[in-house]
């Protein structure tokens, strides 16, 4: 597998590049690569790095072999990143977030938490509440005032438990389940109590 990057940023790989030279008449022509000043990518031209200039390309590439396991392991490692951090601003629900808990760091002390970071513990998934440096026994699923479990997929009426910010607020849609009822949020940012504001209660039919 080779990788062509372009001013150090990546812009793709490829099993068989296809190399290019000028011929006689101006147009492209595919060569072997002794003989290559070029290489076609993606419907574009490109100057190979260290031959001989060439005219109409767009920009001037380097071409380097690479072990594609590994390259796309480092691209896995940084979609999971990006994912974490989009989850913890908020970008991505907590639904979607938690049906891949694996990309979430493990509870872990001491370590100091942020308010909005998202840690995995006993297989589910939970918010931090308030910044605080972590000690043994306050484990997320036992410190309520710290952590807030964000949602298990497999269970698809969750008990209510009553938030404490915005950050572990119902959002609308959100199913719940409280004093043997089925509720769901009617608003966003719901901290208020099925039955008392902000829930439809779920009739099941029999």
């Amino acid at each position: 597998m080779y990788k062509l990057t372009k001013g150090g940023v990546s812009l793709g790989m490829t099993e068989a590049p296809n190399y290019i030279r000028p011929s006689e008449n101006g147009c492209f022509i595919l060569c072997p690569e002794p003989d290559a000043l070029g290489i076609a990518f993606a419907g574009k031209v490109y100057q190979l790095l260290g031959r001989e200039a060439m005219d109409g390309t767009v920009g001037t590439v380097a071409l380097e072999e690479v072990d594609a396991g590994a390259e796309l392991g480092k691209a896995t490692t940084a979609g999971g990143i990006v994912f974490v951090t989009l989850a913890e601003a908020g970008s991505i629900d907590v639904v979607t977030a938690a049906e891949h808990t694996e990309l979430f760091a493990p509870w872990a002390y001491p370590v100091a938490y942020k308010s909005g970071q998202l840690r995995q513990h006993g297989g589910a998934l939970w918010r931090c509440l308030h910044d605080h440096t972590s000690q043994a026994g306050w484990a997320p699923s036992e410190a309520p005032s710290l952590w807030v479990r964000t949602y298990d997929p497999a269970e698809e009426w969750p008990a209510w438990s009553q938030p404490v910010s915005a950050l572990d607020a119902y959002a609308a849609g959100g199913k719940v389940s409280h004093q043997d009822k089925h509720w769901i949020s009617d608003v966003d940012n719901n901290v208020w109590e099925p039955g008392v504001y902000g829930w439809e209660e779920v009739i099941e039919s029999e």
